[in-house]
Formats: structure tokens, sequence, C-alpha cells
């Protein structure tokens, strides 16, 4: 076992994988609290003093209410949360998930929970040490209501790459390293904006360095992407 995890906060909505990854994880010698999604693993940190909180969160990305992806962006926004540690997994993760400030690793999600059982127990042993944190933070993300709701139209696959790399730039534009790569590029004009882009779908983002805040303002997205109801 790593021995800086002894307390694990699982959030999954789902009761059978709840019960089996928290079995798995208390096999493994650790304590196991339990959120049912973001909203209430939010309510449960903020609730709790910080001696309460666990050392590892096990998250899993969809969920009802918040998913993982904005219950993550919460945690690293959020001072009194920043330190905590996330272990991410979705069955939509394709194993070429850049690196995020505090998340030790990711676990594709397979059908059933006992296919993962032996992964993650692996996972729990073999966790590695947490990188330094920014001590400001990232910038916040804020998305406007119509790119969520294009978002919310992408095949769940690269609606997770698309959500990890906007999270990715709120990391990276608060730094000295540079901003053109192959999925991150600086546009000029005023206000600053970033354009990200993944899957063949960009989204801009407007930089306000005063509120250290990224809103995305636009997306396109292929036709080919989209999900119709």
């Amino acid at each position: 076992m790593s021995r800086h995890v002894q307390h694990l906060l699982l959030v999954e909505d789902d009761s059978t994988w709840q019960e089996r990854l928290g079995e798995a994880a208390r096999a493994e010698g650790l304590r196991v609290s339990h959120a049912a999604d973001g909203v209430e693993a939010l309510e449960w940190l903020k609730t709790h003093p910080r001696a309460g909180h666990p050392d590892l969160i096990l998250l899993d990305l969809s969920l009802p209410r918040m998913d993982g992806w904005e219950l993550y962006g919460q945690l690293r926004t959020t001072e009194r949360l920043r330190h905590l540690n996330v272990l991410m997994f979705s069955g939509a993760l394709s194993g070429g998930e850049p690196p995020l400030s505090g998340v030790v690793g990711y676990l594709r999600k397979p059908s059933a929970p006992e296919a993962l059982l032996g992964e993650l127990r692996a996972k729990l042993r073999h966790l590695p040490e947490p990188s330094p944190r920014e001590p400001s933070g990232p910038y916040a993300l804020k998305l406007q209501d119509d790119v969520a709701l294009t978002l919310g139209l992408l095949p769940r696959a690269e609606c997770h790459a698309v959500r990890l790399h906007l999270l990715r730039a709120a990391e990276l534009v608060g730094t000295e390293l540079p901003m053109t790569s192959t999925w991150l590029m600086a546009l000029p004009g005023v206000p600053p904006a970033l354009l990200v882009t993944v899957c063949g779908v960009q989204v801009v983002l407007e930089v306000d360095d005063e509120q250290r805040m990224l809103r995305a303002t636009s997306i396109h997205v292929p036709s080919n992407l989209l999900r119709m109801s």
C-alpha cells in the first residue's frame, strides 16, 4: 500500500460500483467514505475539517448534478481543498490523458466493477507521490451556457477529452510555459484569448487575468461529432 494513502473518498453514483470498489479499497487497508455525486462530495469536504479530509478521491467522471470534471475544477480553485489528490476513472478515457495537477492517475472504467478491482488494488499499492501545487492555483474555468450544452452533445470520449484539455489550459495560462502547442494556441486581440483544439472541436477561451478566470465563449464542433437527440 502507498504509505501516503489511508483514507479514500469514493465519488460514485451507482450503488453496485460503490460497494465493490469500496470493498477493494478496504481490502487494501483504507478507510472509505462515500459520496454519490459532485454536489454531495463538495458538501462533505466543506463540512469536514481538513484533518478529516481523505488522502485520495476516487472520482467517477460521469455523475449526476455535478460531474467529475466540474468537481475537480472546484477542488483546484478552492484554496481549502487544493491539497486533495484525485484518481479519475471513466469508460471514456483513452489512456493518453495529459497531466493535471493533483491527479495521480486515470483508470478506464469497464462494463462491470469486477473487471476493475485488480487494477484498482494495484494502483492503490503503487500510487506516485503527488506533484507540488502552484501556490496561487489555476485559473477558474467558466463555460457559457451554449458552450456547455454543445459539449453535452458530444460522444462521451470526445467530451471528456475536451473537458480535460480545458482544465489543463486553466493550469497553464498562469505559468510561464509557452502558450502554443498542438492543442493550445494564444489568439491576438483584446481581451486576450486562447484557442483549444481537441478531436476537431475548437473552443475559444477569453482570459481574465484580474479575476484569474478563463471563460469559454464559443465552440465549433464538426457535424459528424454531434449526437442528435
